[in-house]
């Protein structure tokens, strides 16, 4: 092995942890002799427009949440509110400097695990969920836009860069093998609540999807097979006396195949309660619900149907720019990840280059799953 390389610390949305392994400065390194680059990464990322650090601590910890702490989220909610996760780790290999019919490559492979949750929802989501009905009175509660995923699947990828296509420009292209695990998809076209001024009845609207992968296996059974595609294109540029180079790439284009165990569900529907007929209330055998049981009632507003589909990847699109100006560069970027409920991110980060293959870089962004983001990176080869 000629070289190992790692990634020590990633804190940001836009160290795009989709692209780390497809297309590092390992598998893009022009070099001029022949050798192996292996190296292992991971990152995760966690960011909401509006939820703070303690209300969602509390939340997953189970605890209870005061109005104080609901009162903080509140104040940051707008008409459109996201968040999201991603965890990506995994280990890869690259073979340097091969050549074919006058033509250099870098061949490599990938083998990694990626995991997201991400969401937007409304404003009067927020508040049904964690308030209650009692606030709406008299009033429709708009509960969209509503958009959940939540997915986990590992990822095994072969490819092949070009590092002289066209002159100094690069070329690569990976294909990946994919294996789902785990998947549940919501999406609310229309979702209204309303409350009747003193509680008599409430009507619901709705226009929704859902998505779910096999609920009778564990989280890390394979319930899906799937394939995806990278491509990535590198050119030089010269500005000012500095060199710099501008880079395009679109990771994990692609879409896994669900089996027949998973769940679809699609209704678009209107629900009107008005509460239970109680005619006397020493008899409960007198209860009426209107002949309605809990299995009639699914049957009739929430009709699962057990079947095999196809469903998109998130996949991200990427355009960055590189300029040298020593051991410094300078960097200008967007990022967007379709299928993931996120907005673009751009970008601006400084990086330096020390000696022994140190590397740092500061980076401030906007957009993505929160508004301001703020990163710090420290990587070594």
């Amino acid at each position: 092995m000629k070289r190992i390389s790692f990634i020590l610390l990633v804190t940001s949305l836009f160290v795009s942890l989709q692209g780390i392994a497809q297309w590092n400065n390992g598998i893009t390194e022009v070099t001029t002799q022949k050798g192996f680059t292996g190296g292992i990464y991971g990152g995760a990322d966690l960011a909401t427009t509006c939820v703070t650090n303690l209300f969602a601590i509390n939340l997953l910890e189970g605890n209870y949440i005061d109005s104080k702490l609901k009162q903080e989220v509140i104040n940051n909610l707008s008409k459109f509110n996201r968040g999201g996760y991603t965890l990506n780790y995994g280990i890869y290999g690259v073979w340097h400097c091969d050549t074919i019919k006058q033509r250099v490559f870098n061949f490599f492979f990938a083998i990694c695990h990626k995991s997201y949750i991400n969401t937007v929802f409304s404003r009067d989501m927020f508040n049904l969920a964690f308030n209650g009905n009692a606030m709406f009175a008299g009033k429709t509660a708009n509960l969209t836009p509503f958009n959940f995923n939540l997915l986990t699947y590992n990822q095994a990828e072969i490819g092949m860069l070009c590092t002289n296509f066209s002159g100094k420009a690069e070329l690569g292209i990976g294909v990946s093998f994919l294996a789902g695990q785990r998947l549940l998809g919501i999406s609310a076209r229309n979702a209204t609540l309303y409350t009747d001024p003193t509680g008599q009845y409430l009507q619901f609207n709705s226009n929704a999807e859902m998505y779910e992968s096999d609920t009778s296996t564990s989280h890390h059974s394979i319930n899906a097979y799937g394939a995806s595609l990278d491509l990535y294109f590198k050119a030089p540029y010269k500005i000012a006396g500095r060199n710099g180079s501008v880079t395009l790439s679109v990771t994990d284009l692609g879409f896994m195949f669900w089996n027949n165990k998973s769940f679809y569900y699609h209704k678009d529907t209107s629900y009107y309660y008005d509460g239970v007929n109680i005619n006397n209330i020493s008899d409960l055998q007198n209860v009426g619900f209107n002949t309605i049981s809990k299995d009639s009632i699914q049957n009739k507003y929430l009709p699962f149907a057990e079947k095999s589909f196809f469903y998109n990847i998130p996949s991200t699109l990427s355009i960055n720019t590189n300029t040298e100006f020593g051991k410094y560069h300078l960097e200008f970027g967007y990022n967007y990840i379709f299928n993931a409920a996120d907005v673009g991110y751009l970008y601006v980060q400084g990086d330096k280059y020390v000696a022994n293959g140190w590397m740092t870089g500061l980076q401030l962004g906007f957009g993505g799953y929160e508004t301001i983001n703020a990163a710090f990176v420290l990587s070594k080869q």
